[in-house]
């Protein structure tokens, strides 16, 4: 935990603000202040730095997203679902290995953070503000597909459905330690 707090006052100090005490000190240290200590050189700080106020009010978040027990269950890796992502959405709009112009891409961008964040029904609105009409049929569509992205998500997001996908995981994890063994 020192390391985290080292870091988050690392980042926060600069020329009016030095916090650099909690940095490990000497000539391999990561902190330039600390390396510039230990060589006798004085180091010029560039960045202003993070007023104390502004400091108080983000250390306790920075903290609680600290926290091992937090992150624990991210230590594997593996905890992002790439058909989930920004990325993806946006990737299905505006293909990357297609030349479109800068307008273009900024539509397909802020569509993709539409369909990301909300679904399918602000995508309706959205068209209904530009546009003004909209032929039913699409209307229709958009709107069965937000319920059946709404509907998917809920019954993934059911407690028994978690468990059911622990104990798949498990299962795997067993059987892929039995191989392993089985193959030494």
């Amino acid at each position: 935990m020192s390391s985290v707090i080292a870091a988050f006052f690392h980042c926060v100090s600069g020329k009016n603000n030095s916090l650099h005490g909690q940095c490990p000190e000497g000539s391999e240290s990561w902190c330039r202040y600390q390396r510039a200590k230990a060589a006798g050189s004085p180091l010029k700080e560039i960045e202003q730095g993070l007023p104390n106020k502004i400091i108080n009010q983000i250390k306790p978040t920075y903290l609680k997203l600290c926290n091992e027990t937090l992150l624990k269950k991210y230590l594997h890796g593996k905890t992002q679902n790439c058909n989930e992502s920004y990325n993806n959405i946006l990737w299905n709009i505006v293909p990357k290995n297609i030349f479109i112009g800068l307008e273009t891409f900024r539509l397909g961008a802020l569509l993709a953070l539409i369909l990301y964040n909300s679904g399918y029904a602000d995508i309706l609105s959205v068209i209904r503000n530009v546009n003004g009409s909209l032929p039913e049929s699409v209307a229709q569509e958009l709107l069965k597909f937000h319920k059946q992205q709404t509907s998917t998500s809920l019954r993934h997001s059911l407690p028994i459905a978690k468990l059911s996908r622990k104990k798949r995981k498990a299962a795997r994890k067993t059987k892929s330690t039995k191989d392993e063994k089985q193959k030494v």
